[in-house]
């Protein structure tokens, strides 16, 4: 389904499938400036009925996204501003995209008030929040830093916002960097620094994403 014009113009984006199309056109489709209202909206750039460029679009949940846009794919700088009527009101993110990932550096904010800035892969953030290095430090100022042979969990991102717990028990500590083999994996799996882990698995990491269960 596209959207129309009066004159028969289209656009390709299916989110704006309802609504109604007003600006440039050329061979039928959305091209240069234009705006679609509905149930979704969007002003901006077009290229042959397709997002292109930099605009706005606002979702029926009433999530935001102000950027730059390519092929119809979120892609470069942009921020996007989940709805109020969402479990995520109140989180933000600005940052760069690559067809509709966060891919590069960026910074999300959550509503919760803990904040990340730092690399992103394929939509997962690579290294920890505020609040996250905070406990860490917090830990180890306590005597409680990460040993070897203790229990110790860290907090991974579950889908856009949501947070998932895997535990382990230390192996080795060499400085910074620790050995963790996998105890549990709370859902039984958890994409962790941009790689699929489980029970059993060894992990190499940081030790400051780390701490003794219980201090989380």
């Amino acid at each position: 389904m596209v959207a129309n014009t009066r004159d028969g113009c289209k656009v390709i984006d299916p989110d704006l499938a309802q609504g109604i199309y007003r600006g440039g056109c050329t061979n039928g489709l959305a091209d240069g400036y234009g705006k679609v209202s509905g149930a979704s909206s969007y002003r901006g750039d077009f290229q042959a009925g397709k997002k292109h460029g930099t605009g706005i679009k606002v979702m029926p949940n009433g999530d935001r996204y102000a950027g730059h846009f390519s092929e119809d794919y979120r892609h470069g700088k942009g921020v996007y501003v989940w709805g109020d009527n969402t479990q995520w009101a109140g989180d933000r993110y600005e940052g760069e995209y690559q067809r509709d990932l966060r891919h590069g550096w960026g910074v999300f904010q959550w509503g919760s008030g803990d904040r990340y800035e730092g690399p992103w892969q394929n939509d997962l953030r690579m290294g920890p929040s505020v609040m996250e290095i905070r406990r860490a430090q917090a830990a180890e100022a306590s005597g409680k830093s990460v040993k070897a042979g203790g229990q110790v969990c860290a907090e991974v991102q579950l889908g856009l916002v949501d947070r998932q717990r895997i535990r382990g028990k230390v192996e080795s500590v060499a400085g910074e960097n620790v050995q963790v083999r996998i105890v549990e994996v709370e859902g039984g799996v958890a994409s962790y620094q941009g790689r699929v882990v489980k029970a059993g698995d060894m992990l190499s990491d940081a030790a400051a994403r780390w701490q003794p269960c219980g201090q989380n």
